[in-house]
């Protein structure tokens, strides 16, 4: 066994920690999910609904204790901690009323004949989550994955068990039977333990493109389906507009957007040429104009990156981009003292064999692009092994319909940043994984659509 230490971000402070499960603990763990699944998986949708409305009532009873415990675990800044969650109670609440009808068995008649879809739940769901969005990305697919009538066992990243903990309890204080949902404290070389299990009939996994790949390949080596929800570096296209300052305000902003660890943020620029000059002018003044400091503050933008490790890696991603030629149009330090703070970045003048033009940046830098015109705008949006989400801003209605029907994405954004929708499937392409999570496509992820006929 090994010990899982919940460590705050600002200032390294030990908050708590919890010894991992043995092989017994993880094996009762699935059994009791099984059990569980005998029965949960039967229960009416009129039942189910009031228990994921009472799961959002506990969100929004308890969202003040719930963010300060996310903020203090990761370093999400407390305002952006609260309005998260504020999402992830809408989320419950919006399953909880759409589930029976998108659910519900559809008559059919083909070629003369007559039938039935059903869609049957799979048992138990394995559940891997990162640490950025420690509730949300959790209960986005916990909730549609036991609505649908599976069970789910969840491991969540080493660095938040006390998000993962508390996850459960919201779930028992809510009233869900025992074994609906599982928190598991185990490491990742327990995965292939779990993900082998005979009661374990898919995989459902948010990480990063390295974990997407092993979890991945050991679902394909059991014959489990999977949903891999990964990274993203992706576009924010400045085409023809009249609010150049507006637009680079809203592109900094969205930026550091949870301290930049979220992995469909914007992070490359690209701007039209006539427009770059005083894109990266209006790009640099936001950024220095952003409070840095303890999350918890009201008056904070930008708090601490969530370990040590990973500031490390970002300011090595921020050099490398640096003696490629990019241009340092303002930060790329690391912050003295204590926490795991790293300055706001702008890397200009950046092409395509550079680090930060081909590799996520998982921190508050952004890496802006020139471009001469809309169709190379777009040849250097799709010039990435990403796909997950993307932006376009601009004036004209019909170039930016056609930049973002042109970009290949799993969604993209006109004149908004990048986001997620309880009610929208949620998902990439290429390297950016596969599947779906929320909307109707998330909840059939892993449910089998049987046919019956007549």
């Amino acid at each position: 066994m090994t010990t899982l230490k919940s460590i705050n971000p600002h200032n390294g402070e030990i908050l708590k920690t919890f010894e991992t499960f043995s092989d017994e603990i993880i094996e009762q763990k699935i059994q009791q999910a099984h059990t569980t699944f005998l029965t949960w998986k039967d229960v009416s949708f009129d039942e189910k609904k009031k228990l994921y409305h009472n799961l959002a009532g506990e969100i929004e009873k308890n969202i003040e204790e719930l963010a300060t415990l996310q903020t203090l675990e990761m370093g999400m800044v407390y305002s952006q901690s609260l309005a998260g969650l504020k999402n992830t109670a809408h989320l419950a609440r919006w399953f909880a009323d759409n589930a029976q009808t998108l659910l519900q068995d559809e008559s059919f008649e083909r070629d003369g004949e007559a039938g039935k879809f059903v869609y049957d739940p799979l048992g138990i769901i394995f559940g891997i989550a990162p640490w950025n969005f420690p509730f949300n990305q959790v209960l986005r697919a916990a909730i549609p994955n036991t609505i649908a009538g599976n069970t789910t066992v969840y491991k969540h990243a080493s660095n938040v068990p006390q998000a993962g903990a508390r996850i459960e309890q919201l779930f028992t204080d809510a009233g869900f039977p025992e074994g609906v949902y599982t928190n598991m404290f185990i490491d990742s070389s327990k995965s292939e333990q779990v993900i082998s299990h005979k009661y374990v009939r898919g995989v459902n996994l948010t990480g990063s493109e390295g974990a997407g790949k092993s979890v991945g390949a050991l679902a394909g080596k059991y014959l489990k389906p999977s949903v891999l929800e990964l990274g993203g570096n992706d576009a924010f296209i400045v085409a023809h507009n009249d609010r150049i300052k507006e637009i680079a305000e809203q592109g900094m902003k969205a930026r550091i957007a949870n301290n930049g660890e979220k992995c469909n943020s914007s992070k490359r620029f690209i701007v039209l040429e006539e427009y770059y000059d005083d894109f990266v002018k209006y790009a640099k003044e936001a950024m220095n104009n952003f409070k840095v400091g303890d999350p918890m503050l009201e008056a904070t933008d930008l708090g601490p990156l969530a370990r040590p490790d990973l500031r490390d890696e970002v300011h090595e991603q921020v050099q490398k981009t640096i003696k490629q030629g990019a241009r340092l149009v303002i930060g790329g330090n690391k912050i003295e003292g204590e926490g795991n703070y790293y300055e706001a970045t702008i890397l200009a003048d950046v092409s395509s064999e550079m680090t930060s033009y081909n590799e996520e940046v998982f921190g508050p830098v952004a890496t802006i692009i020139k471009v001469a015109d809309i169709e190379e705008a777009i040849k250097v949006a799709n010039d990435s092994d990403f796909g997950l989400c993307g932006c376009v801003y601009g004036d004209d209605e019909e170039e930016l319909k056609y930049v973002a029907t042109h970009v290949h994405t799993g969604m993209m954004f006109i004149n908004k940043p990048s986001g997620s929708r309880a009610s929208l499937p949620f998902g990439g392409v290429k390297h950016s994984g596969y599947g779906k999570e929320n909307g109707p496509d998330g909840l059939r992820a892993f449910v089998n659509k049987k046919v019956v006929m007549y």
